[in-house]
């Protein structure tokens, strides 16, 4: 992908418009402001955020910012607006009444044309008429009751992670079915890792007060102290649940939250970040060039690798912490040692049914949560001006299957939903996908959903190598009737179904997925008989997507 700041679908002969000019005399700025005052001392980096068209300087409140740091330094200069909406409860959105009072107007984005030669607005993504349509929407799923509390859908839920785990260390302890119980802790924690996500992103207690756009200034008193009381036991029942699995809370929350509000920007989304084990090539041939010579056997052991994936977690969590003051932190590291401990402990003598137990638990969440977003399009990590349900649109993706394909995946399965409202509870979700595809529809916006198998052929496509100059030069080749270079072995091309990166999308200045033309049926015949198709081939061919719907849009 570009790199962050390069204006898409421009060449490079083009002068930079004003916009990227303010953000490059934005990044100089917080370069400079990090160098060392006259004094001797670091200069305090000055770290500004666009929030509800005031430019706040959150300067000295990024060391104490619940989520990070760096996810403010991200938005430097950007809109946040929607995001924090999404994100924070009434009380943080009354912390910002008074951050809001002496700050600036942020400067409006100047006056853009795409590639399609469509008028760009000059208002922040927030302000404008697809954003306030999106606000309008949220108040009305709010009016509906969808982020009301089901207490009962909750009790169900962490049921699934209780009695399974209570059932398996008991039959693990004793001794007496030691495999029945290492997979029903497996299952237990698997769920657990859904569940507690659900108290994490503070979806079972409400927080909120008021409207989408409100900054909670109609909330009383009682209610604020309501919402920073629900806060709280969020953070508690997420952090026990966390604990059963041997994660801590804090790494999961600044991993995850993140992504969460930069999803699938390069450079910016930690989820994204897979390399070396994998590398997402996206019919990227400059990308697949680079790849060593075990990375260009990726598409094979993705699934395999994925059972190591609760391990690595458990191992980053631990390195979140380690990497941390103890004078702080000690207590937490104390209690996730404890965990091990005590795993360690459950299994010994059964250690076999443990990393059994790892294994295929680290394969069923790492299917479910690559599922979703990997094989979808992958975002400029600069300002991309996008309004936060463009932005969704582009990079998530909902698993189809019912509600018990809903069940067991924590409803991460309706993750477009998720994303868009992520304080909503899960057992309202499936009522907000129908206004979800409603919207979508209505202004142009590409609903993007499949079954489980369906998502894991995209992801492994996704990592499939391409060793010529572009993917789509060589199916415009083969349909163009022009001398047909050599077929690469692992090129996505090489099926009428495969996809290449070109067109824009309506909504975005920015490519997105779609399939190329098939080739004439004389091409395909001649191909056939001039080549046998090879195992490899035979993989990606099956491994290829089902082609989108007719209508892009």
């Amino acid at each position: 992908p570009p790199a962050s700041g390069e204006p898409n679908a421009r060449t490079s002969s083009q002068p930079p418009t004003p916009r990227l000019a303010t953000m490059c005399r934005g990044e100089a700025a917080s370069s400079a402001s990090g160098r060392r005052a006259a004094g001797g001392k670091p200069a305090e980096e000055e770290v500004r955020v666009v929030l509800y068209g005031k430019s706040v300087d959150v300067s000295s409140f990024a060391r104490v910012h619940p989520g990070g740091a760096k996810v403010l330094r991200i938005f430097q200069d950007r809109d946040a607006t929607e995001q924090f909406a999404a994100y924070h409860s009434a009380s943080a959105r009354r912390m910002l009444e008074s951050m809001l009072r002496d700050a600036p107007d942020a400067p409006k984005p100047p006056q853009q044309s795409d590639a399609q030669q469509r008028p760009a607005a000059s208002a922040l993504p927030s302000q404008s008429a697809l954003g306030r349509a999106f606000d309008e929407l949220t108040d009305e799923l709010r009016a509906k009751g969808l982020f009301e509390p089901h207490y009962l859908d909750e009790l169900f839920k962490i049921s699934l992670v209780l009695v399974p785990y209570a059932v398996g260390v008991v039959l693990v302890g004793s001794n007496a079915a030691p495999l029945v119980g290492a997979l029903l802790i497996g299952f237990a924690c698997y769920m657990s890792g859904w569940v507690s996500h659900d108290y994490l992103h503070h979806s079972v207690f409400p927080v909120h007060a008021g409207g989408a756009a409100s900054l909670g200034e109609e909330a009383t008193s009682k209610q604020l102290k309501q919402a920073r009381a629900n806060v709280r036991l969020n953070n508690a029942v997420g952090y026990w649940l966390g604990w059963i699995q041997g994660y801590e809370e804090l790494w999961w929350k600044a991993r995850h939250n993140t992504h969460h509000v930069v999803t699938n920007e390069h450079g910016n989304d930690p989820d994204i970040k897979t390399a070396p084990v994998l590398v997402f090539i996206r019919n990227n041939p400059t990308i697949a060039r680079g790849l060593s010579w075990v990375q260009r056997w990726q598409q094979f052991y993705y699934l395999p690798v994925l059972s190591i994936m609760d391990l690595y977690w458990r191992l980053e969590s631990h390195a979140y912490l380690f990497m941390r003051p103890q004078a702080k932190y000690w207590r937490r590291t104390l209690l996730l040692l404890l965990s091990d401990a005590f795993t360690l402990w459950l299994f010994h003598g059964n250690y076999r049914y443990l990393l059994l137990m790892t294994m295929l638990r680290g394969f069923a969440t790492g299917v479910v949560v690559f599922a979703t977003h990997y094989g979808e399009d992958i975002l400029d990590g600069g300002d991309h001006g996008m309004t936060l349900v463009e932005q969704t649109a582009l990079t998530s993706r909902n698993i189809k299957g019912g509600h018990l394909v809903n069940v067991l995946t924590g409803f991460i399965s309706l993750q477009t939903e998720h994303h868009l409202w992520p304080t909503m509870p899960t057992a309202h979700l499936e009522e907000a996908r129908k206004h979800a595809m409603a919207f979508f529809h209505k202004h142009g916006l590409e609903y993007r959903e499949g079954s489980l198998l369906e998502c894991v052929r995209l992801n492994i496509k996704a990592l499939g190598s391409s060793t010529s100059s572009t993917s789509c030069d060589h199916a415009a080749s083969l349909v163009g009737g022009v001398s047909r270079p050599p077929l690469p072995p692992f090129c996505p091309c090489s099926v009428a179904a495969s996809a290449c990166v070109t067109p824009l999308h309506p909504s975005a200045n920015r490519p997105f997925t779609v399939a190329p033309p098939s080739p004439p049926a004389s091409l395909r015949t001649r191909h056939t008989l001039r080549r046998r198709p090879s195992p490899q081939h035979v993989l990606v061919w099956f491994f290829s997507p089902p082609s989108p719907p007719a209508s892009l849009s």
